[in-house]
């Protein structure tokens, strides 16, 4: 975009400001200052100033009739001018359509529900489980004593005596 309208801004510029198209009814100052406001049009729409720059192109479509009936811009240099300032807006024009078509897709896919394959490829939530009780075993009863072997349960009692050693 910018660079058509560069172009643009130089083709109506050369259109302007060169005395080897310069008619002798045609007033330098005025087609300085037609110059500089093209370049000023191509500007803003370079930096995305797009009403601004419709705006100011309106403006330098006025004026350059105006010019033009009052005898300051020769026919030839008017329609060579009005040429260039046409393509100017006709490019501003595409970009403002394109940049509408743009929003429009971007606001209509946040409104609509995602498709199946969208949803697979989103993650999902993770469902909660149901909370399970945990289950302690009750403690075995604890034995009075140490527990001994079975060899060692028939040798109680027997062995030494009292007062053995």
């Amino acid at each position: 975009m910018a660079t058509v309208l560069a172009a643009a801004a130089v083709a109506a510029g050369a259109h302007l400001g060169s005395p080897a198209f310069r008619g002798p009814d045609s007033d330098p100052a005025t087609l300085q200052g037609f110059q500089i406001r093209v370049l000023n049009v191509t500007q803003a729409a370079a930096e995305n100033r797009l009403d601004g720059a419709l705006a100011a192109l309106d403006a330098l479509e006025q004026d350059l009739d105006a010019a033009a009936g009052g005898g300051m811009v020769s026919v030839s240099r008017y329609r060579g001018i009005e040429a260039a300032l046409s393509a100017v807006r006709a490019d501003i024009t595409r970009t403002i359509e394109a940049q509408a078509a743009a929003a429009a897709r971007a606001a209509a896919a946040a409104a609509e529900p995602p498709t199946t394959e969208a949803a697979a490829t989103q993650p999902q939530p993770v469902q909660p489980q149901p909370e399970t009780t945990a289950v302690i075993p009750a403690p075995e009863p604890a034995s009075q004593g140490p527990e001994l072997p079975d060899a060692a349960k028939e040798a109680k009692g027997k062995g030494k005596g009292a007062g053995k050693p």
